[in-house]
């Protein structure tokens, strides 16, 4: 919960709750447990021009302005296996390919998907897509909604900082029962009050809250979980000192806000905070016009991305073993550039994981762009059903089996990790 919404029913409710308050050395004290950090391009990312399909002519038949050259050539893509290459811009991520730190995914999607931005978001951080795709809008309900915070309801792998999206508000996969935080900066992460004022004010809540709660009402409860999340996450963000962080092996973010939620998320799990989830936004994939190709706006953007991952890798280190980042997006484009110069609202796209001892390499078959072969004769078709990955990824790194977080769906597993 945001710090300022909490704050705002907080004093607007009369409240019969009970703020628990945790000390910090409980929650720094909890067992280390697997993290996994989820990176969404929202806005839809061509992952054409990402996964080059450089060894299919068609590629080039379809894209006479803004393909990516073979490799070799001036502009050319980063080969990985003599067919795929990643984008000339993907430098630093094609190094963790070579090294056998990456699972590409060139190709993935779910069957008849929407090509609404908002609605196939909705979709994939639900994980609950099926027939006809329609799903119960997200909602404060005694269910977890999204799949993330449905693995946090159905585990106890620790008691600290649990979940955490980066933003201005709670990604719909971690919307839930199970409260997280949410937060632009760690260090702007307060009640901005003056000095002395925040614990005066903490020291009156607790008096109050540490009452059991007399009341059964779902959003009582609601009320009081959100509290104890947001005093025991003040309590770890000020023991951690966001403002004096040094990333570790030389590792560089970018200046963004990508990158600086990146290294906070990478601060978090090394001070022991328990974290498990942490979800970031990176937006501007929306290229319906001016897209680029070996240089220009989406060049840039994947640049940015590709090093603010392997800045986070090389800043954790032989923790990487413990840690997984998985990036995705809602969609990705037309097969054929378009009149402007750019792609529009499409079907699959590329995906990666890194870390969490997994195997590196190119994962499910291609589905290939001859028209007959494109989904609508439009789109890159699917081969890979994105909750495959999400089942992979619970049961082998967060070691989670159970069958309600991906419902009515058996996954087919893909073999990227042991």
């Amino acid at each position: 919960m945001n710090r300022r919404d909490f704050l705002r029913t907080l004093f607007a409710t009369t409240a019969g709750s009970a703020l628990f308050s945790q000390s910090i050395s409980s929650a720094l004290a909890a067992s280390a447990p697997k993290s996994l950090i989820v990176i969404f391009q929202r806005g839809g990312c061509d992952g054409l021009n990402v996964v080059v399909p450089y060894g299919e002519d068609e590629y080039y038949n379809l894209r006479p302005s803004i393909a990516i050259p073979p490799p070799g050539q001036t502009g050319g893509a980063l080969d990985m296996d003599t067919f795929f290459g990643l984008h000339p811009s993907m430098s630093s991520l094609h190094t963790l390919y070579n090294q056998g730190n990456v699972a590409v995914f060139p190709a993935v999607h779910y069957p008849n998907a929407s090509r609404s931005h908002f609605d196939s978001q909705t979709y994939i951080e639900g994980a609950k897509t099926g027939a006809g795709n329609t799903v119960n809008r997200f909602e404060v309900s005694g269910d977890a909604e999204g799949w993330l915070n449905r693995h946090l309801a159905t585990s106890t792998n620790s008691t600290g900082m649990r979940g955490v999206s980066f933003g201005s508000s709670v990604a719909d996969s971690l919307l839930g029962p199970v409260s997280v935080s949410s937060f632009n900066d760690l260090r702007n992460f307060d009640l901005d009050l003056e000095a002395g004022a925040e614990q005066r004010l903490n020291n009156r809540l607790s008096a109050i809250y540490n009452q059991s709660s007399s009341s059964s009402r779902h959003y009582d409860d609601l009320l009081r979980s959100s509290g104890q999340t947001l005093f025991r996450d003040l309590d770890i963000v000020r023991s951690i000192d966001a403002n004096t962080y040094q990333p570790a092996n030389a590792a560089s973010y970018p200046d963004s806000a990508y990158g600086r939620q990146l290294a906070q998320a990478a601060q978090l799990i090394k001070a022991g905070a328990g974290l498990e989830l942490a979800t970031i936004n990176f937006g501007g994939w929306d290229t319906h016009k001016n897209q680029g190709g070996a240089e220009g706006g989406m060049a840039n953007r994947l640049r940015s991305f590709s090093d603010g991952i392997a800045a986070f890798y090389a800043d954790m280190g032989t923790q990487m073993s413990d840690v997984m980042i998985l990036t995705m997006t809602e969609f990705g484009r037309t097969s054929k550039e378009n009149g402007s110069g750019g792609t529009d609202h499409g079907h699959a796209s590329s995906w990666f994981a890194l870390g969490g001892n997994l195997t590196g390499g190119i994962y499910g078959t291609w589905p290939g762009l001859a028209e007959a072969q494109l989904e609508r004769g439009r789109y890159l078709a699917q081969s890979v059903d994105y909750r495959d990955i999400f089942d992979e990824i619970l049961q082998r790194h967060l070691n989670n089996a159970n069958n309600s977080i991906i419902p009515d769906y058996t996954a087919s597993p893909l073999g990227f990790l042991a």
